[in-house]
């Protein structure tokens, strides 16, 4: 996963329109559907304020759009790190 999908995964997750984003970001839909799409890449002022406004901490962003085999975990590990983030992130809605 990439950056723009984890964006994308947690906006869903919490069932927030890509209008609702730009409504609490200031950034144009095109800029968030772009950044979402993998065709631009979000300075870190710009990841910190999506995050802000998805309530999501920038390093569960960081988390999801890391390769879980450069971190070494075992895929169990794994399974169940991504399992507490996503009823973290459902939770915090």
């Amino acid at each position: 996963m990439n950056i723009g999908k984890a964006i994308k995964f947690c906006r869903v997750l919490k069932d927030i329109s890509l209008e609702e984003l730009q409504n609490r970001t200031n950034l144009s839909q095109s800029y968030l559907s772009l950044i979402e799409n993998n065709k631009r890449k979000p300075t870190l002022d710009t990841i910190e304020k999506i995050s802000n406004s998805l309530g999501v901490p920038i390093e569960i962003l960081v988390y999801l759009a890391s390769d879980k085999r450069e971190l070494n975990l075992s895929p169990n590990i794994a399974k169940l790190f991504d399992e507490q983030i996503i009823n973290s992130i459902k939770n915090n809605a």
